[in-house]
């Protein structure tokens, strides 16, 4: 089995506490699970979320889920190993030679249209759920006192989301 972890930056103050932050990543998983395929599938479990202070590497929160994806398997057939789903956020800033600002989601585990005569496609089911989970992203999750939007690192707000229909992979190191 294969560990894989995705970053979210958000705009808002920084979670007050223990509630907040179980609050807010109890949405975000809640969410998230609805994109994978169940474990067995194989699909994906989300086992593990972490908070951070903005500009930290120390986490300031962090709880265990054991969390099996939840999206129906029917006519899906999973991509192999480091194959990935890619949603991309535009935002509205610029870069200092005027080129649009976007903010990258790989997840892995993505199903496939296989056998089918299009088998790097994303199946279309998921395909939606992708583009739900995307859409709450942009509308904001709460920590019970703030809702909580997709952002960049530098602060760059997400406006709008495309998901590939291209199954893609993300090089990661060998081990």
């Amino acid at each position: 089995m294969r560990t894989f972890s995705n970053r979210y930056h958000f705009d808002g103050a920084t979670p007050s506490g223990s509630t907040p932050w179980t609050t807010l990543a109890d949405a975000v998983t809640a969410a998230e699970k609805a994109i994978y395929l169940p474990f067995a599938t194989p699909g994906a479990r989300i086992t593990a979320a972490y908070g951070y202070a903005a500009g930290s590497e120390v986490p300031v929160f962090s709880k265990t889920y054991t969390l099996d994806g939840t999206l129906s398997a029917t006519g899906k057939t999973p991509a192999t190993g480091d194959s990935a789903a890619l949603i991309r956020y535009s935002t509205s800033s610029r870069s200092s030679k005027n080129h649009p600002i976007y903010l990258f989601n790989y997840y892995h585990t993505p199903g496939s249209n296989a056998p089918s005569s299009q088998p790097d496609n994303l199946h279309s089911g998921q395909i939606t759920a992708y583009n739900t989970y995307a859409a709450a992203w942009i509308a904001g999750f709460s920590d019970g006192t703030n809702t909580h939007h997709r952002c960049g690192p530098d602060g760059d707000l997400a406006t709008g989301y495309l998901t590939q229909t291209l199954i893609t992979h993300r090089d990661l190191p060998r081990g």
